[in-house]
């Protein structure tokens, strides 16, 4: 069940950041200095003439900056936006965004605030059915959900299940992301979805991220999981994600990005990871 004071706990961090991924999505830029002063401005329920007074620019300025940040806001809330209401519907907001991986940015499931750069690339091809005389070599179906959280009630939620299911199933996205304010159910959402749509895949790992997930190490936690029980091991990761179809869901990813920053900015030893999302993308018949 979705709480029901979601931003009870949000500061003004985690609004620009949020609103950083959404800027980003739209522009292919981040927030710049002033779009920053009117949304923390607006956050502490500052007027225009307090804001610019603060950052040394005329009223007009600062008015024509937030005009512009409140329409993109607005498209993608499908709210009218404004001064007056942006913490009011930021408030009210169930899941603020659920975006496809193959359009125009890099995110990963999971609870998270992430853009990377622009990666355009083909969808994948569907995978080709399997014949009634399959070779005695292909694995038994193996799913790992043991991180997973038990299945919970989802409530108004068929829309986006909707959506998910079409963008997996159907279209072959290779990457989705369910991203969104904290405490908003994301998680619920993709353990639901997950049980929804289980039957369509040899291979199913769910894992919760914290710091120690390096990039190495999930890579050796995958391959392991794909290999067991093999008898013919296969040369890399992606051979065993192109071999049968797989689902990988990664939660909380954010614990892997550094504290106070704005989106997209790795611990140390996880920045390697923003390349291998790209190659992931760029393969044939897989599914993350």
């Amino acid at each position: 069940m979705l709480d029901s004071d979601p931003l009870s706990a949000m500061d003004v961090q985690e609004v620009l950041n949020w609103t950083d991924n959404l800027v980003f999505s739209k522009t292919g830029k981040h927030l710049d200095s002033l779009q920053k002063a009117v949304v923390e401005g607006t956050w502490q329920r500052q007027k225009y003439p307090e804001i610019a007074r603060n950052c040394h620019r005329t009223h007009d300025r600062i008015k024509q900056v937030a005009r512009e940040l409140w329409q993109l806001i607005s498209a993608e809330l499908g709210e009218d936006v404004r001064q007056s209401n942006f913490r009011a519907i930021l408030e009210q907001v169930e899941f603020s965004n659920i975006s496809n991986f193959s359009s125009d940015y890099v995110q990963i499931v999971g609870d998270i605030n992430f853009c990377n750069e622009h990666c355009p690339y083909p969808k994948a091809k569907k995978h080709r059915s399997r014949t009634s005389n399959a070779t005695s070599t292909q694995p038994e179906k193996r799913h790992d959900v043991t991180e997973a959280p038990e299945c919970d009630r989802v409530y108004n939620c068929t829309t986006e299940l909707t959506t998910l299911k079409q963008w997996i199933l159907q279209e072959k996205i290779r990457i989705v992301t369910i991203f969104g304010l904290p405490g908003i159910g994301k998680t619920t959402l993709a353990r639901e979805l997950v049980e929804q749509i289980k039957d369509n895949f040899d291979y199913i790992l769910w894992r919760n991220c914290t710091e120690t997930l390096t990039l190495k190490s999930l890579k050796t936690n995958l391959i392991q999981f794909f290999s067991k029980d093999r008898e013919t091991k296969l040369p890399s990761l992606i051979d065993y994600l192109r071999s049968h179809p797989c689902l990988i869901i990664l939660d909380d990813f954010q614990e892997l990005f550094t504290p106070g920053e704005l989106a997209g900015t790795y611990l140390p030893d996880c920045e390697n990871y923003s390349k291998f999302w790209q190659q992931m993308g760029s393969f044939r018949e897989v599914t993350i």
